[in-house]
């Protein structure tokens, strides 16, 4: 009787040993759960192409890739380079973080120590911005600033130099070290001087120092570069269709917005992240520091080094950044609690539609979670009907105009002379209200969006023809 007893626990102890454990049966349940959210994502918002890399404890546990590239049309595959936008800005400063470590620059030097060519319209206020002013973006220098110098497809080796020359001339909203003001300018800065202090092109730095030592063996920090390693261009948004985009790759942003890097890369760099990095590219305090806030924003919001840090009402932090330009999207997640690291690369992009990748990336958070996923809602483009209704509305108010010039009938009414001239002011105004109304220059709303800004220049120029046309019925002789 002993040894049936004993051999029935030898058996269930062998049974119990090679059962799966609950996390390897979650995993294709996981997958397969990933897998249909993004897919329907995807097709809901017409993304020709996507990547995503999911780490766990310094593992890939997902990655899967979908669709096709611009130009070409290739098949998008894990070493696919997309541009990551402002995810650029935590690998800009990690350049940073690598010379403070090596004791070439600090973190409170001004500027001009390093830069002593550099200058902005209140000479005396530039003297006063230092490093870590850039890197939290509390130099002063506005958002608006940051835009302004954006996007400018500049194919000169020297467009960063460049660009930060021109700044010459810009004005301080806020004292130095005053107010939390993000801009692309702090980092064009920080560019510059990387280029500076290491004697080398930002590109070249990039690739010795940061993408060889992480292992982000597809990345690039120039156009030729890119192209080389495999970018072939993306698609911009018209009305939710996708069009491949006409935007080049901007020399001039790779400091804050245009590297280059495919899924498998920003796998490699959120595992170095979690603490899986050469032994010799970073100490453990810098690494810490790296990851550690600067600024607080608001409530529960910080900024760091390129990096967002928000702490959620559970505790939890995350870490994260989002990126854009005008025909990508990114977004970069780290849960250290739970060990958890992601990316999401996207080949289109349009300002009204960019909160669509956020609400994906905090699905997929929820999926890991084992919750279930909020519904990614579908953007509608609302404003873009309006804009063609309204545009509708001047062409028949147009067209009535031109028949009653035809007619014979005098027109000699004030209203017709009023309505002319309000149509014409507001023909005058209606783009400086627009940069006014969404705090950016019109050469940043062209690119980002570029159907709008195009229904904005029709709405233009039929409020002048409706003006002009109803100014000379009102004023002709019958």
């Amino acid at each position: 009787m002993k040894r049936l007893v004993t051999c029935c626990i030898i058996l269930f102890l062998l049974f119990c040993l090679f059962l799966p454990s609950r996390e390897s049966l979650a995993k294709p349940d996981i997958e397969s759960t990933l897998d249909n959210y993004v897919e329907t994502f995807l097709g809901t918002h017409r993304i020709p192409g996507a990547a995503i890399a999911i780490v766990q404890d310094r593992e890939t546990i997902y990655a899967k890739s979908w669709g096709v590239t611009g130009g070409s049309e290739e098949a998008v595959t894990l070493e696919t380079p997309f541009l990551i936008g402002s995810v650029t800005k935590s690998l800009t400063a990690l350049a940073i973080v690598k010379l403070l470590d090596e004791n070439k620059i600090m973190l409170d030097d001004p500027v001009q120590a390093h830069l002593p060519w550099f200058t902005l319209q209140d000479r005396a206020a530039a003297t006063q911005i230092t490093i870590r002013h850039l890197l939290a973006h509390t130099s002063g220098l506005s958002t608006y600033t940051g835009l302004a110098i954006a996007d400018q497809g500049s194919a000169d080796e020297n467009a960063i130099v460049s660009h930060v020359r021109n700044l010459a001339t810009e004005e301080l909203t806020a004292d130095p070290g005053e107010q939390h003001q993000y801009s692309n300018a702090n980092y064009l800065i920080l560019g510059a001087l990387v280029e500076e202090v290491s004697g080398q092109p930002f590109s070249e730095y990039m690739k010795q120092q940061i993408f060889s030592s992480l292992g982000m063996e597809h990345a690039a920090a120039d156009h030729v570069t890119a192209a080389r390693n495999g970018y072939l261009g993306s698609y911009q948004s018209w009305f939710g269709f996708p069009v491949k985009s006409r935007v080049s790759y901007d020399n001039g942003g790779t400091p804050y917005g245009y590297i280059a890097a495919s899924a498998e890369d920003i796998a490699s760099f959120i595992k170095f992240l979690q603490g899986n990095g050469p032994n010799d590219f970073l100490t453990e305090e810098s690494l810490s520091f790296y990851l550690s806030p600067l600024v607080q924003q608001r409530e529960n919001r910080y900024y760091g080094f390129g990096l967002r840090l928000t702490t959620f009402d559970s505790g939890e932090t995350m870490i994260w950044h989002s990126g854009a330009t005008p025909d990508s999207r990114a977004e970069l997640f780290i849960l250290p609690e739970h060990k958890w690291g992601g990316v999401i690369l996207t080949n289109k992009n349009h300002r009204l539609e960019e909160e669509a990748v956020t609400h994906l990336r905090e699905g997929i958070i929820q999926i890991l979670h084992g919750e279930q996923p909020l519904q990614v809602p579908k953007k509608l483009p609302t404003i873009q009907w309006i804009m063609i209704g309204l545009l509708f509305m001047l062409l028949i108010r147009f067209v009535s105009l031109l028949k009653t010039m035809k007619s014979n009938s005098t027109r000699k009414n004030i209203s017709w002379r009023i309505w002319g001239l309000t149509s014409i002011l507001f023909a005058i105004l209606l783009i400086p209200i627009l940069n006014y109304s969404v705090h950016a220059p019109w050469h940043t709303i062209t690119v980002f969006t570029p159907d709008v800004a195009w229904l904005t220049i029709f709405t233009v120029i039929l409020l002048s023809l409706n003006g002009l046309t109803s100014i000379y019925v009102s004023l002709r002789k019958g």
